[in-house]
């Protein structure tokens, strides 16, 4: 009995998600924990009255499906949920985000045969298994906007910056990927700035803003101000997650749009 009581608490230990040692920012969400809950409160709630993709301002219904033609495949008819600031860029700040090999692989083998596979478990899933600080900040939807999937794809974690010329590989969408690097249309280059500025705030010491990166994003806040959708988006996530994207709130109070 006592070697059984044993072996049940040490299998709950390595199932059971760590509570996490990196410390929670009070500053940005606190209240979702789960990727997939926040991305059926977006799809269902946040763009339910407003359903465009956020690059290529492609319609797209309830079920995810997109009404344009950017390219081939299944990722090129349907959207995806784009984080603004790459999960991997502030993933790897978390001492979590690191390949670890499954709680399987340190059971005895015959347990293994019967209950449990050995299997590798990559940064991403590592650090949603053991830190609670990355789980709220991968679910905060600030930063999450619907990207068509191909997109998504080519996007990758790449930086935005400004291309020379205007090679579209994606149909009459305005987005460029080259060299490593991503170009946003102009109309939404306010709101990758703000969300950057947002996250950074919300998350200090996560690697959100390079120092080339500050001038750059500053321009765009400039160049193209919140408008009435961007507001609307930012009060509706407020609703929901319950922490100020002042970036956004501010001057949208200012214009008379909050």
């Amino acid at each position: 009995m006592y070697k059984f009581l044993c072996f049940f608490i040490l299998v709950v230990m390595l199932i059971v998600p760590g509570c996490g040692k990196e410390r929670v920012s009070k500053k940005g969400n606190t209240r979702y924990e789960s990727f997939i809950k926040v991305k059926e409160i977006l799809l269902n709630k946040v763009y339910n009255s407003h359903r465009k993709t956020f690059y290529c301002d492609c319609a797209f219904s309830k079920s995810k499906k997109i009404r344009c033609k950017v390219g081939e495949g299944k990722r090129a008819s349907r959207i995806e949920w784009e984080h603004i600031v790459p999960a991997s860029q502030f993933g790897r700040t978390f001492d979590s985000w690191e390949t670890q090999k499954s709680f399987g692989c340190r059971l005895p083998s015959f347990i293994q045969k019967l209950f449990f596979k050995c299997e590798k478990v990559s940064g991403r899933e590592n650090a949603r298994r053991e830190s609670r600080a990355y789980r709220f900040m991968e679910s905060d939807m600030y930063n999450l906007a619907p990207a068509i999937g191909l997109i998504n794809q080519r996007r990758n974690n790449y930086p935005y910056r400004i291309i020379p010329g205007e090679k579209r590989e994606f149909g009459k969408c305005d987005f460029e990927v080259s060299e490593k690097r991503a170009e946003a249309p102009s109309r939404v280059r306010g709101d990758i700035a703000r969300t950057y500025f947002y996250m950074n705030y919300a998350y200090p010491g996560r690697n959100v803003i390079s120092g080339e990166e500050k001038q750059q994003f500053r321009e765009w806040d400039k160049k193209d101000p919140v408008d009435e959708w961007e507001c609307e988006r930012c009060k509706k996530i407020e609703g929901f997650q319950g922490n100020t994207n002042p970036f956004v709130k501010k001057p949208c109070q200012d214009k008379g749009l909050w």
